[in-house]
């Protein structure tokens, strides 16, 4: 759990807006288009979260997810091996290590449930703050990242409904396959390539 009031939210929209994937696939992809040299880098999601309540376990959920969709990129996170706040800085160094095995650096797309606004999905440039929300001192994570309101109050994250939890989840891993999708085939630099050929 988390809160980062740094910088404002590029995307703003409730997992039940039929746009909410989009949105979240679009707004991934320029972020990563405008990161310097961006060709250089390969995306990795890193999803964090304990199973032992049903909000905080936003992160594992959208792993479970993608690995039931069949994503085919890297991921570090889900219902059976979780990110959370004893293993998180190893889980960094796994995340790091799988875009390297790729001969790419690595840019990570983090995912973690927040304390406030239920419902609502925030799309944010620069790090996240693991465990801030609870006063937890962790290694801030990622180029840009993805949170999830679970509950008005830090207590109340153990209580999240698990239909929100899950249906939240699914939205994220959705925009996340749709930006990879993007990725994997090229078309997210279809556009510059055009234009840097003279072809646009």
């Amino acid at each position: 759990m988390s809160r980062d009031g740094a910088r404002s939210p590029v995307v703003d929209v409730h997992f039940q807006d039929p746009t909410a994937v989009r949105q979240l696939a679009r707004a991934l992809g320029d972020q990563f288009r405008a990161h310097a040299q961006a060709e250089r880098y390969f995306p990795v999601f890193f999803l964090v979260g304990a199973t032992s309540s049903t909000g905080d376990s936003l992160g594992p959920f959208t792993g479970w997810f993608l690995k039931r969709k069949g994503f085919t990129g890297e991921y570090v996170g889900d219902l059976e091996n979780p990110v959370h706040a004893t293993n998180l800085r190893g889980r960094l160094s796994e995340a790091r290590a799988r875009a390297l095995r790729r001969e790419k650096l690595p840019y990570l797309i983090a995912v973690d449930a927040a304390v406030g606004r239920p419902g609502r999905l925030t799309l944010t440039p620069g790090p996240l703050r693991p465990g801030a929300a609870m006063g937890k001192n962790l290694p801030q994570v990622g180029q840009v990242h993805i949170m999830g309101g679970m509950a008005n109050f830090p207590f109340m994250i153990w209580f999240a409904g698990l239909d929100q939890t899950v249906g939240m989840a699914e939205v994220i891993a959705d925009g996340l396959m749709a930006f990879w999708a993007d990725y994997e085939s090229g078309r997210l630099f279809g556009r510059r390539q055009m234009l840097q050929t003279g072809l646009a």
